[in-house]
């Protein structure tokens, strides 16, 4: 979400495109300026009421740690905590050995216990996820998604678009790791990390439990031109920082500035409600999703649940 520009703003977009065509009821507002301007004003307010400024998006790793009693209102210094990522798999192409595509996504294992409930293959990642501070996890089942490929210049590994990990489905609440900071202490929530600077942009705010501004795959494009960025804290993490942030933080997957190899890591902890089988990666050694498991692709089509035992 790095444009600030309310024309990014879809809605908004779509009112003063309505407007341009004679067919659309829009039409007679074409040239009321201080009609649109109030109309575009009120949905901004009713937009921005929608958002948490009192509770933190993310967090940086590093000074998480302070003494119970530190008053709420004591900043949290930005120093990034840098970690190692693993090497990458490789393969021969044309003779050389080249880094080798690896995806796997929300694949269930057992919080405390990823040396033996991960496959070999994601093991490697072990160390990183011991970074994380999720001691009051361990024994749960948590989800790791690891992204590795080449990223062509001026498009994103992830999907692109501004997003939180609340993906509605009817007459549901859906949790993707929740997420609070309370008292300096962090529960929940999700941990990120990729080796490219500013790949991913994320805000120091959270979208309301009730709301009606995510959208059906968890977009929130409607904050386009809403969000600011000093007011709500705007950042692009380093290369290798790991970070903190809730299920309702707006973030985004950026456009990488030149052709390259990226490796992406998320760890999403235990309080997750739905699993989409579809697109997830099943753990071959057998760890279920304690979530509700949805068949079906949560894009194009029905979705059927199942709970899990």
């Amino acid at each position: 979400m790095a444009p600030t520009s309310l024309w990014h703003n879809s809605v908004v977009r779509l009112l003063l495109l309505g407007t341009l065509d004679e067919e659309s009821s829009l039409h007679g507002l074409r040239g009321q300026t201080d009609i649109l301007k109030a109309i575009v004003n009120h949905l901004h307010a009713i937009w921005r009421a929608q958002l948490k400024a009192d509770q933190r998006g993310y967090v940086p790793l590093t000074h998480v740690i302070m003494p119970f009693d530190t008053p709420r209102e004591t900043p949290i210094p930005n120093v990034p905590q840098l970690v190692t990522f693993p090497p990458p798999i490789t393969h021969l192409v044309d003779g050389v050995e080249q880094p080798k595509p690896f995806l796997v996504n929300m694949m269930p294992f057992i919080i405390g216990h990823a040396e033996s409930t991960l496959p070999p293959e994601c093991q490697r990642y072990v160390p990183l996820l011991n970074r994380c501070r999720h001691h009051d996890e361990n024994g749960k089942v948590g989800y790791l998604t690891i992204h590795e490929g080449i990223v062509e210049a001026d498009t994103s590994q992830r999907r692109p678009g501004s997003t939180s990990k609340r993906h509605p489905l009817p007459s549901s609440k859906i949790r993707w790791g929740r997420g609070w900071m309370v008292h300096h202490e962090l529960q929940g929530g999700i941990y990120m990390a990729s080796t490219v600077a500013k790949s991913c942009g994320v805000w120091n705010t959270v979208v309301a439990d009730e709301n009606d501004i995510v959208g059906a795959h968890g977009d929130v494009d409607v904050l386009h031109g809403v969000l600011d960025r000093e007011r709500d804290g705007y950042y692009e993490p380093q290369a290798n920082e790991l970070y903190w942030i809730t299920d309702r933080t707006p973030h985004e997957s950026l456009p990488v500035a030149t052709t390259q190899f990226r490796q992406y890591f998320r760890f999403v902890t235990s309080n997750v409600s739905h699993w989409f089988a579809e697109h997830s990666t099943p753990n071959p050694l057998g760890i279920q999703p304690t979530a509700t498991i949805v068949y079906g692709n949560k894009f194009t089509g029905t979705l059927t649940t199942e709970t899990s035992a």
